[in-house]
């Protein structure tokens, strides 16, 4: 990338160059394909020059994820087994940074993604068209504003590989609501701002936007004290979360293999990474802790 960036310098006056990037945001794509490499070049690595790596980069890494999620995931199917390679994805915006985008358009695995924002899902439907250009596997993506009521429907069978949920809202009501089919694996976001010991919830609401609850963003979702305990009852053992504070990790208890230890909310918890940058921790609580919530 360098290397075209020194031609183009070369051969185009400056003026011109910089109304295209303005234009076509042509840095930001050279950008992004840099990081790309970086990414896949972070897991050829891993695999063969592990020892090499700082302890703290742990099993994350990212090709599609927002964060570390990838690695997460796929350590965990490795190790389950991933007997069966369906998924659901509910709340994955424009499809680029999403947990389920690796098997869909890398494994392989059929599946469902489903955005809110008709905007996100046209996005993601597109992306989906492009990197499935080729391959026999089918996901689809749906615009659909998901509810308790209506979850049901996104399983056609009793049985999938992967569920994540992260729509900044009713996560917790979302899985709560999941009782007549199973996911090996559930990824669902928590919400770090909600501090690390009390098991609470944002109340139920129809509907629900985080940007409209409260000016800060932070109103939404669950402790991941909450989701711990609604993962026992479903029979599910919480075994990781990710470094940036935001995702937390299940997998069934009839599937977890003993390589796979159970752990707490209490161990695991991790603040909020971004939102750490503009309150701590105890700024970030006291902004919402007024609000209503339900103890779960």
């Amino acid at each position: 990338m360098k290397r075209h960036r020194k031609l183009l310098r070369r051969w185009v006056p400056p003026e011109l160059i910089n109304r295209v990037n303005a234009a076509t945001h042509l840095e930001d794509r050279f950008h992004d394909l840099e990081t790309r490499r970086a990414q896949l070049a972070e897991i050829v690595l891993r695999e063969r020059f592990g020892a090499l790596f700082a302890p703290e980069a742990g099993r994350e890494f990212r090709v599609f994820s927002q964060n570390g999620e990838d690695g997460l995931l796929l350590w965990l199917l490795k190790e389950t087994g991933a007997e069966v390679k369906t998924f659901v994805e509910i709340g994955v915006e424009n499809g680029l940074e999403c947990n389920t985008a690796v098997l869909g358009f890398v494994l392989g695995w059929d599946g469902l993604m489903v955005e809110a924002d008709p905007r996100g899902a046209a996005a993601a439907r597109k992306l989906a068209a492009r990197m499935l250009r080729g391959r026999t596997n089918r996901v689809e993506v749906r615009q659909e504003y998901v509810r308790p009521a209506t979850i049901g429907a996104l399983f056609p069978e009793p049985r999938l590989g992967v569920l994540s949920i992260d729509v900044d809202g009713m996560d917790y009501w979302l899985w709560k609501a999941v009782t007549h089919a199973e996911a090996d694996v559930v990824i669902i976001e928590y919400n770090a701002s909600l501090g690390a010991e009390a098991a609470i919830s944002v109340p139920f609401r129809e509907e629900f936007s985080a940007a409209d609850a409260h000016p800060s963003g932070y109103y939404h979702g669950a402790s991941l004290a909450a989701l711990e305990k609604l993962g026992r009852e479903k029979s599910y053992s919480l075994v990781a979360v990710d470094s940036a504070g935001v995702n937390a990790f299940f997998v069934r208890d009839a599937v977890r293999p003993p390589s796979v230890k159970p752990q707490t909310a209490a161990s695991l918890f991790r603040p909020h990474a971004m939102r750490c940058r503009l309150h701590p921790p105890e700024e970030q609580w006291a902004l919402i802790r007024d609000l209503p919530y339900e103890r779960v």
